[in-house]
């Protein structure tokens, strides 16, 4: 998207994760400087990346990705044996691989009389179209953590929800929790615009911010990563604040899960 003047111009999330990487040489040291050297006044080695798991834009936490100077290195070329980003891929598939996310959204936790805090964890499993129009099984599993009623204009009705998709089609989170009457809060492709709106121009969220962040993230061992992989991302400091800010007991009630 084209800048407006005197506003810097965009720059993809993907391109500022490569950036960054870039300036990593090959023994690990941040190359330091406009000149390209690292700290020993060496030639800085840039590497580049793959991009194993994404997020969805605005969203927040853990992405994968491999160093593409990685994928043949020690492999004889008769070898067969796909590289470390092939087999990431095909491990993010399997059962075994969990992905745990923290969702802030609209609604306090009752669908249709029912208190959905009270569930703990329950599956949805819904048809839902990709990115090309496809319909696809999907299947969502959730835990409505905490959540309060409308109290004022401080005081919105929202609530913090876990959620662990068993796939990882397009929007699968959002559409599942818009589905069951809890869009993301800052979601302007399946959330609430005027509850968006509200939060926008009163509450200080970002104009791009969806408040969706992928907190942990396990991948099964591969041949090539024995260990596999578990990361996780602190739930992020502007999440954190509209929970301090507009729903402090639903922070207080779901710091254990956090």
């Amino acid at each position: 998207k084209a800048a407006k003047r005197g506003e810097l111009p965009e720059v993809p999330m993907l391109q500022r994760v490569r950036d960054a990487l870039h300036d990593i040489d090959t023994r690990g040291v941040a190359a330091e400087g406009a000149d390209g050297k690292d700290g020993n006044g060496d030639d800085a080695q840039k590497r580049r990346v793959n991009l194993v798991h994404r997020l969805d834009r605005g969203a927040s936490g853990c992405l994968l990705l491999t160093y593409a100077d990685d994928e043949d290195g020690g492999r004889p070329a008769s070898s067969t044996m796909m590289g470390d980003t092939a087999q990431l891929i095909e491990a993010m598939s399997s059962d075994e691989s969990i992905k745990t996310y923290v969702a802030l959204v609209r609604g306090e936790g009752m669908l249709r009389g029912e208190n959905l805090v009270e569930r703990g964890w329950f599956e949805v499993s819904r048809p839902i179209k990709d990115d090309v129009g496809e319909t696809k099984d999907a299947t969502t599993l959730f835990n409505f953590v905490a959540g309060q009623a409308e109290a004022g204009p401080d005081r919105p009705r929202m609530s913090l929800v876990l959620a662990k998709p068993k796939e990882g089609r397009f929007h699968q989170i959002r559409k599942h929790l818009a589905g069951l009457s809890h869009p993301i809060l800052g979601d302007n492709a399946h959330g609430h615009s005027k509850t968006n709106r509200e939060w926008k121009e009163t509450r200080n969220l970002p104009g791009e911010r969806i408040a969706l962040h992928l907190a942990r993230l396990r991948v099964r061992p591969t041949v090539g990563i024995p260990g596999g992989v578990d990361a996780s991302a602190p739930v992020a400091d502007d999440m954190l604040e509209m929970l301090r800010a507009h729903a402090p007991d639903v922070l207080e009630a779901s710091l254990t899960a956090l």
